[in-house]
This record gives C-alpha cells, sequence and structure tokens, in this order.
C-alpha cells in the first residue's frame, strides 16, 4: 500500500531550443525611374520584418516582408538610397505546444551580397533567420507531509522560488510628430527604430508598462539639398499587458522586441511641417518569479507498520534574482581614414555571461556602422565589430543564467583625428540569475508487507542521550511519535544541547 502524500508545485521555466528556419532573399531589382545611376554601392542590409503569426495543428506560420535597402552614391557622389521589399511566409513546426504556453519569435538577418549589374540593376543574394521559442511552465511536484497519524516525517523548510507567471503579448505604438528643432523630412535614407522600458508597475495578473520607441532617421531635408540630416526622436507609449498569475511583489524580467517598424512623411495640407508618421509592431515577453516556502520530506516512517521510503535527488530552485540597469563603456575605433562622420549607429549582441564569487562578467558583441567622408569628400561606408566584457556586482555567487538580453540606449562619439574615433555607447542589459539545491528527498512512502514492527515488552524505557542527539532519530529508532517523546519530557528542542535522560513510553 502506498500512503498519499501532499504535492506542493514549483513553477519552473522550460524552453525549447529555438527552431530555426532560414529563408534565401534572391532577387534582381531595377532602380525607379526617379533614382539616379549607381555609381558606388556603399552598404545592403536587410531588415525582416514580422507582420502576422499564426498557431495551428502545431505549425507555426509566419507573414512578413525582408526589406533590401542600399545604400549608394551617384555620378555627382550624393548619397541615394533604393528599397525592395520581398514578402514572405514561413511554416515552421512547433510540435508538442501545451495550452499554457508564450511563444517568442525573432528575426536575425544572416548575409547579404549586393553586385550592380549594370548602374540600373542590382542583383542581391542573402539570407535571414527565423527564431520560435517556446516557453511553458514545467511544475516540479515536491512531496510534502500529509495528515497521516500513523507516518512521521523528517522534514526541511527551503525558501524556493518558483515561475508565478510568464506570457508573450504584441501590441502596436507609434504616432505622429513634427519636427521643430531640425531641419524637416523631406527624403529617408535609412531608418531604425527601437523600443525601450520608461518603467513598469505590477498589479494582480497585469503589467502596466511604459516606455518609448526610439527612432533614428538619416535624412535630406529637400530633393535639391546636399546636405545629409540625422534625427533621434523618441515617441511614448503606455500598454498593459495581461500576465495571469503576475503579483505585486514578483521578479520580473521584461523584453522588448520590435517585429517591424515603418517610418515615413506624411504631409498635412492643414500645416506648412510635414508630420513624421512612426508606427511599429512590438513584442513583450514577460517572465516573474516569486519565493515560496516548501517543506522537503528528508526520511519518514511509520508508528503503526513497518515502511519503505522511496528516495530521489531532486534539484530545486531556491533563489532567483533579476538584474536590469544601463551602463556606459568607451572604446576606440582606428585606422578609420576619415574626414568626416556624417552618422554613426550601433548594436549589441548578447554572448555567455560570466559567473564569479560575487559578480557576473557581461560579454557582449558591439557593432558600429559609421557613414562619413574621406578626406577628399567622398561618401564611405565603415562597419566594426568589437567584444566587450563589463563586471556587474551580485554579492553572491549565482550557478545560472536563466535570461540574457541587450541593447544600445544611446550612443555618443568623438573624433580624435582623421584615424581614430572614440565612441561612448550606453547599454541596457536584463539578466535572470538562478540557484538551485541539490537534495535527497523522500518521493513516496510505501508499506513493507514482508516486515512486522517489534513490539516493546514494557510501556517505559529510559534511554540515555547523548549531546547533539536529534529527538526525531531518537524517536524513529524506537517507532514512536516524534511529540510522545517531546511531551513526555518537556522539551522543545529538536537537537540535544547537553546529555540526559529520556523517557520513551512505548506502549
Amino acid at each position: 500500500m502506498e500512503f498519499t502524500l501532499n504535492k506542493t508545485p514549483l513553477g519552473t521555466l522550460c524552453a525549447r531550443p529555438d527552431t530555426v528556419s532560414e529563408q534565401p532573399v534572391d532577387m534582381d531589382f531595377t532602380l525607379p525611374d526617379y533614382c539616379p545611376d549607381i555609381e558606388k554601392i556603399l552598404r545592403c542590409r536587410i531588415n525582416p520584418k514580422i507582420y502576422n503569426r499564426s498557431l495551428s495543428g502545431g505549425q507555426l506560420t509566419v507573414d512578413g516582408a525582408a526589406a533590401v535597402s542600399v545604400l549608394y552614391t551617384d555620378s555627382a557622389g550624393n548619397l541615394r538610397a533604393c528599397e525592395q521589399t520581398s514578402p514572405f511566409s514561413a511554416a515552421i513546426p512547433v510540435s508538442d505546444m501545451p495550452e499554457s504556453c508564450a511563444l517568442d519569435t525573432y528575426t536575425k538577418p544572416e548575409y547579404v551580397n549586393c553586385r550592380a549589374l549594370s548602374r540600373r540593376r542590382l542583383s542581391i543574394h542573402g539570407a535571414f533567420s527565423i527564431y520560435a521559442r517556446v516557453l511553458r511552465n514545467c511544475p516540479l511536484d515536491i512531496a510534502s507531509p500529509s495528515e497521516n497519524d500513523s507516518l512521521e516525517f523528517d522534514v526541511r523548510e527551503i525558501e524556493a522560488a518558483s515561475l508565478s507567471a510568464f506570457c508573450s503579448e504584441q501590441f502596436t505604438a507609434g504616432d505622429g510628430i513634427k519636427v521643430t528643432n531640425k531641419p524637416p523630412v523631406s527624403i529617408i535614407f535609412d531608418s531604425s527604430v527601437r523600443a525601450d522600458i520608461s518603467s513598469t508597475k505590477l498589479i494582480p495578473d497585469r503589467l502596466m508598462l511604459n516606455g518609448e520607441l526610439a527612432v533614428h532617421l538619416l535624412y535630406l531635408s529637400s530633393p535639391d539639398s546636399p546636405n545629409i540630416e540625422t534625427l533621434d526622436c523618441a515617441v511614448p507609449f503606455s500598454q498593459v499587458i495581461d500576465c495571469r498569475g503576475l503579483r505585486e511583489d514578483s521578479e520580473v524580467c521584461v523584453n522588448l522586441n520590435v517585429l517591424s517598424s515603418d517610418v515615413r512623411v506624411k504631409n498635412d495640407i492643414l500645416s506648412e511641417t510635414p508630420v513624421l508618421s512612426i508606427d511599429a509592431k512590438v513584442n513583450a515577453l514577460v517572465l516573474a518569479y516569486s519565493t515560496k516556502n516548501v517543506s522537503v520530506i528528508s526520511d519518514a516512517y511509520s508508528t503503526e507498520s513497518a515502511v519503505i521510503p522511496d528516495f530521489a535527488n531532486i534539484s530545486i530552485p531556491c533563489r532567483t534574482r533579476v538584474l536590469s540597469d544601463t551602463y556606459v563603456t568607451k572604446d576606440t575605433l582606428e585606422e578609420l581614414e576619415l574626414g568626416e562622420i556624417v552618422d554613426i549607429t550601433a548594436d549589441v549582441t548578447p554572448l555567455t555571461p560570466t559567473l564569479g564569487e560575487s559578480e557576473v562578467t557581461l560579454n557582449e558583441k558591439l557593432t558600429v556602422r559609421i557613414l562619413g567622408r574621406d578626406k577628399d569628400g567622398g561618401l564611405v561606408y565603415i562597419e566594426r565589430s568589437r567584444e566587450l566584457s563589463k563586471e556587474i556586482p551580485t554579492e553572491e555567487r549565482f550557478e545560472n543564467v536563466d535570461g540574457n538580453s541587450a541593447s544600445i540606449v544611446s550612443l555618443s562619439y568623438r573624433m580624435c583625428d582623421g584615424n581614430t574615433v572614440e565612441i561612448r555607447p550606453e547599454i541596457r542589459y536584463c539578466l535572470t540569475l538562478s540557484d538551485t539545491k541539490q537534495l535527497k528527498a523522500v518521493t513516496s512512502v510505501v508499506s513493507d508487507d514482508t516486515a512486522k514492527l517489534r513490539r516493546k515488552p514494557c510501556s517505559l524505557i529510559l534511554y540515555y542521550a547523548s549531546q547533539g542527539e536529534r529527538i526525531w532519530d531518537i524517536a524513529k529508532s524506537f517507532n514512536i511519535a516524534v511529540k510522545s517523546v517531546t511531551d513526555e519530557n518537556q522539551i522543545d528542542e529538536d537537537i540535544l544541547a547537553a546529555p540526559r535522560m529520556l523517557l520513551i513510553p512505548t506502549a
């Protein structure tokens, strides 16, 4: 016969390995009539955009478009741009999807080759990847003491970290803004949109999220202007995200990912100043942890029959800590041969962090892109990559990194001379660190029908206990209840502080 034990569930995050679908981009296209002939190609970039996601029958369908943008110079040395969009629809198998799960998708350009077949015709060959990750709660059931008068339990109290809530939700953000402190926007060469978090507020089952879309533009103020302009602006947004199980005291990590964005000039007939229209589709991934007290059974016996406890080695998540902040670093780019910087942008890719005794070292790859002019005034494009490291104090040692994200918040620079540029990127990071305890615990208790308890011939036994003996071990050796020993001897300690004689009631 198996005795019934209570089960205490602990939420743990299970993430299936990323399912990757590589999408080729192969196109030949001719420049529109309004674009001048190509003299020199400066840069070609693939920008995948996700418009819709649908899940059915164990298959994820992702619809979007790959926008291929090319920066080049014409015969007069002026900056020009052209863009061609290729729609895509990818079917990604994601079988074994439970009802309660979160789906996280993002894209990553892999490579692109751009070749001018003529002054008006381009051949593009490249690829990008669509990543799909399924997140779900994998409850870890811990056996806990039950209401059974015949069973005695040796219990260890553990403070555990439990995944209390997680969700992935899409929302749209954007607005129309007027450019007042810069030359008006006429022709947009390039744009980028990033979603940043300003503040969060936790209420039961909901997350109040405030943030902004950080927009960067490379543009001309008029078709006839030779001056290339840049613009940085911010569009605030507020969003309420439903996240069942979220508590006000939860440790929360929120990651925002822009799935697609659109920046365009919208002429307003009622105003002389054009309006810049900004729209973005953003995905918010929320992971929340809470502290939970768990009673783990280290051993068990019965006062009425012989039993056999089953033991197992279990890993209990005991601590979770979310670290989220920004830091500023400095680096120097050399051998650039520049006369002037027109525009400079950067992005960062998180690498595997290094855990120490009381710190974690962030390892990241920084990619800097510079559009500038050489000493003769000609436009040039330079791309450099650097590996960065930053030590973040944790005050305690952690064993695991469960989440890691990074993004560029701002970027400042200074030209030291024509060959050297000093950059100061501000990087926002979000880390989820955790610890586990390895314990040998009772998972079940069954009766041993082949053995019987030895009954004592007397009703009271004198036992001379040594210092440091546990009352639980003494009671187990006589197959009596722990409470019987403590009540009979009027003691309230678990471990004897000094040798003494105990009365053991066996009747």
